[in-house]
């Protein structure tokens, strides 16, 4: 399939990522930079290697669910950056998947950070800035029309059932999946995952510990950003980048 996808022009253009249209209408080319960005504080750096890094480990992860019969949009992966995936129009909101007390879950609980949470839980967060990226219930969801209810159910059963491929995995690596936002999109076939699977869209924390390998490096300034994707790559043996 590679041979004949093009890269055409350009669909969309973000801080980490760029999206194009190819020789095939039903398949876009996403091409990853090396910029890590926080949405919070709109900080921006530039991590060489990053862009490969993710791209790689995004395709290795989605292989992998494709093993354990979760489907995504993910097609081929062409070269270190870029990747083909089928064409969906993402929703709206993200959604998170906690295993552990993170990021802004102890604020909002009083649950210490790093505390195991009895049960995985599942969050919709909004994706406007300027409302501040907020959270929103299913509830809400449906008032807002922005998903029907069994775009909802799927998307909840889907996300559950990638987390429970992907923690134990992570934890064969002394890594501990703390938690992800994942993104959905509306293809064909219906809701369908298609977002990035990487450092920048999951908190990992080194099993023993606890360092974090993961974009909350750059996010709390605790430098060595590249170092750490790099040890998250290198833990999953994909290869070299």
């Amino acid at each position: 399939m590679t041979g004949l996808m093009e890269k055409r022009e350009l669909l969309q253009s973000g801080s980490t990522a760029d999206v194009y249209r190819t020789d095939d209408p039903a398949v876009v080319l996403v091409s990853r930079k090396d910029t890590v960005e926080d949405r919070v504080s709109g900080r921006s750096e530039e991590i060489p290697g990053k862009g490969a890094v993710c791209s790689r480990m995004t395709n290795h992860l989605y292989r992998l669910l494709e093993t354990k019969n979760v489907s995504g949009a993910f097609v081929e992966e062409v070269t270190d950056t870029d990747s083909l995936f089928r064409e969906t129009k993402q929703l709206p909101f993200d959604v998170i998947v906690r295993n552990y007390s993170a990021g802004k879950y102890p604020e909002r609980t009083g649950i210490a950070e790093g505390t195991a949470l009895a049960v995985p839980t599942v969050e919709f967060i909004l994706k406007d800035r300027e409302l501040g990226d907020p959270m929103i219930n299913g509830y809400d969801v449906l008032a807002m029309q922005l998903a029907t209810e069994e775009e909802i159910e799927t998307l909840v059963r889907t996300a559950f059932r990638v987390n429970e491929v992907l923690t134990p995995y992570f934890k064969s690596v002394n890594t501990d999946l703390i938690d992800m936002e994942l993104v959905f999109g509306r293809g064909k076939d219906g809701v369908v995952l298609t977002g990035e699977l990487s450092p920048d869209t999951m908190r990992l924390w080194d099993s023993r510990t606890h360092e974090k390998l993961d974009k909350d490096r750059f996010r709390k300034g605790l430098g060595n950003v590249g170092d750490a994707y790099r040890e998250m790559f290198g833990r999953l043996n994909i290869g070299r980048v």
